[in-house]
């Protein structure tokens, strides 16, 4: 098969004996839990499984070549077509193996942190390919001090005006003419916290607000209205940054 976007595999349980062949040349071995393989875009490869256990559970991220050539471009100043993505195959990487793990949590279960949170675990994973699985062996410029007061202004500003609303990183690095991954690191510098943590502690703060001055908004409403996905996102976040459920803290403190 012939892949479009490059590939990333996770093996999260059991065990399979796996053959792959890429370009008439063949690797073959057991897979065991965090076993990982990396497969280039528009690369000719074949799988085969000859033997398995009877559970088998892993992840494959698919990472547009779009996306990988506008991180190699902005972040790393470099031409995305004479940068290669280097063929792995059952090897072990410990950060691909907490970011597949993380995002396929997040997948199967509503983005409980939020799309923001997914965001950027994506673009932590690009620059993690490209820095430790490519041809690329120039380091990325460096991101010197925080955001400026005016620049930082049009981002909070923008997050309270929007918490109702879908929040993208993309969206906040724009306001300040950065990439999505020097944003990140400049917010984080500036603000002891990154976006997506940001965000939730925003709209945690609104929730209690409503609930305090609204005592008769029901639960799910509020939520809504404070940005989360639904009233069990709301009720783990909210216990998460208070030690109360939203019910807790009305009947506790709404007098």
């Amino acid at each position: 098969m012939v892949c479009s976007d490059h590939l990333v595999g996770l093996h999260m349980e059991g065990a399979h004996h796996l053959r792959q062949e890429v370009g008439g040349k063949a690797l073959e071995g057991w897979t065991r839990a965090g076993n990982v393989a990396i497969v280039p875009a528009e690369v000719t490869n074949t799988w085969e499984c000859r033997e398995s256990t009877a559970t088998n559970r892993g992840v494959v991220v698919f990472v547009p070549q779009a996306f990988l050539s506008r991180v190699i471009e902005q972040d790393w100043g470099a031409d995305p077509k004479n940068t290669e993505i280097v063929r792995r195959f059952l090897v072990r990487d410990p950060v691909i193996e907490v970011l597949l793990t993380r995002l396929a949590y997040e997948a199967t279960n509503a983005s409980p942190s939020g799309s923001i949170y997914a965001e950027s675990a994506c673009e932590f994973l690009a620059h993690h390919l490209i820095r430790v699985h490519s041809s690329l062996s120039i380091a990325p410029p460096s991101f010197s001090g925080g955001l400026p007061a005016r620049r930082l202004k049009l981002v909070l500003d923008y997050i309270e005006e929007n918490l109702a609303r879908s929040i993208t990183l993309r969206q906040l690095a724009d306001l300040t003419g950065v990439s999505s991954r020097h944003f990140e690191r400049a917010f984080r510098q500036t603000m002891g916290v990154p976006p997506h943590g940001y965000v939730l502690q925003r709209r945690v703060t609104a929730a209690r607000h409503l609930m305090l001055d609204q005592p008769t908004l029901a639960i799910h409403e509020v939520a809504l209205r404070s940005g989360f996905s639904g009233s069990s996102h709301f009720a783990a976040a909210f216990r998460r940054r208070t030690g109360y459920t939203p019910g807790e803290f009305r009947r506790l403190f709404s007098r």
